[in-house]
């Protein structure tokens, strides 16, 4: 048992290192071109965590002009300047990468090239990574590291507020069998944009352990509702049909600090199974962070 204990510590302090070290490499090496994104419209972002979009109209080796919307032309001195990111084409009005994610499942917004956020949870952590435009890989376990699961997600936008995405889940159970593994294929279909936004989506789960397998169809319906600057509502469900169906509710409430680099999220959960509702007796805590 001790050496057992001994090992899930080594594998949580790794977790916790993996997840540190990239934050502290990318803040030292930030580096930006402002040269290349004259007259581009750009988020930039201080280092006392202010945030502008707006157009480059100008630069030199001290400072920048933006035309940021909303507040007019102003000069931001570089060296307070954190990053600046050029914005997708498809980045719409109140972009937010958090926005992609509910409690348990995902929507059909995309992020864009270069975000990459932390997900924390009481039972494990998650991280996600836009390697192009509404192309997002992530990894996800618990902090014993099982099990361990990849995800991939590619986003389609038919315009401001229909849009598609189509992504898997692998999964295995690790150090402790290997060869036990599983894997989701899923479509889902949203409607609003990244304020307001409802999610119904669909997908089919197959799972093999000692050479045994088993399979069944999932579905799920979810919503983000913007109450006010810095609240939100999200509701959440995982709707299982195999041979013993039940389905997962959780709603709950969203805190996003300014600027959009952190969110908190609580939510109550309950599951409903042969006609009885049956509640979780521990909250859903969840904190996201930009990892940029």
């Amino acid at each position: 048992m001790e050496m057992l204990t001994c090992r899930l510590n080594r594998l949580t302090l790794l977790l916790l290192i993996g997840f540190i070290l990239p934050t502290v490499s990318y803040a030292q090496g930030q580096e930006f071109n402002v040269d290349s994104l004259k007259n581009k419209r750009v988020v930039v972002t201080k280092y006392d965590g202010a945030s502008f979009t707006g157009v480059i109209k100008s630069a030199d080796d001290r400072e920048i002009l933006i035309d940021a919307e909303g507040r007019g032309r102003m000069y931001i001195p570089l060296h307070v300047i954190r990053s600046i990111r050029e914005i997708s084409i498809n980045q719409k009005d109140g972009y937010s990468m958090f926005s992609t994610r509910y409690f348990l499942t995902t929507n059909g917004l995309g992020m864009t090239k270069g975000d990459k956020y932390a997900l924390l949870n009481y039972y494990g952590p998650e991280a996600q990574f836009a390697v192009a435009d509404d192309f997002t890989l992530g990894v996800m376990t618990t902090w014993a590291a099982i099990p361990l699961i990849g995800s991939a997600k590619y986003s389609i936008h038919f315009d401001d507020n229909f849009h598609m995405s189509l992504g898997t889940l692998v999964g295995t159970l690790s150090w402790i069998k290997l060869d036990a593994a599983g894997i989701l294929g899923y479509g889902a279909f949203t409607i609003g944009n990244y304020e307001n936004n409802f999610t119904i989506s669909a997908g089919y789960a197959g799972v093999t352990y000692d050479g045994e397998g088993g399979s069944a169809p999932l579905l799920s319906l979810a919503c983000l509702f913007r109450l006010g600057s810095n609240l939100y509502f999200v509701g959440d469900s995982f709707i299982y049909l195999g041979e013993t169906p039940f389905t997962v509710i959780v709603p709950g409430l969203r805190f996003e600090r300014p600027f959009k680099r952190s969110s908190i999220q609580v939510g109550i959960g309950g599951i409903v199974a042969d006609g009885e509702a049956i509640p979780v007796p521990l909250p859903l805590f969840s904190w996201f962070f930009d990892l940029q």
